[in-house]
């Protein structure tokens, strides 16, 4: 029986709603992590596209361009000012050591010392996901 909108159940809407909250807190912890703040432009960009890799599993090995136009087009601005926004993101985290305390925190090691904003989106949506997932095992949703 459902009692939803468009074959949706209310329950299910409901989780979903739960989730994309639960994936936005975790989301805004790691930025905090690697000392990434709302008040630098990239921080919404790399958030918005950290919160696309998760949706969309697939865009993982595609991320770049076509992820980058996609955010610029939602925030109507050019892909060249997403790409320098997560950029500069990245060059405040990485003065401020907050790459390194990600790195201990997840014991991951990047592939160089600042991490291009590709590498930094999938980390971010990977480690997202795990928080998450370890979250709904907690409640036994999974």
């Amino acid at each position: 029986m459902k009692y939803g909108y468009n074959g949706y159940t209310i329950l299910g809407g409901i989780m979903q709603e739960c989730l994309a909250l639960l994936i936005e807190e975790k989301l805004s912890v790691l930025l905090i992590l690697l000392k990434i703040f709302p008040n630098l432009k990239g921080y919404n960009f790399i958030k918005e596209g950290a919160k696309r890799i998760i949706q969309d599993r697939d865009k993982k090995v595609k991320v770049g361009l076509k992820l980058y136009q996609e955010i610029a087009n939602d925030h109507d601005t050019k892909l060249d000012v997403v790409d320098r926004s997560m950029r500069h993101c990245l060059d405040v985290s990485y003065k401020r050591e907050g790459l390194i305390a990600f790195e201990k925190a997840f014991c991951i090691k990047f592939s160089s010392v600042k991490p291009r904003p590709k590498e930094l989106l999938c980390a971010l949506a990977e480690m997202a996901y795990r928080e998450v997932q370890k979250e709904m095992a907690k409640l036994k949703l999974v």
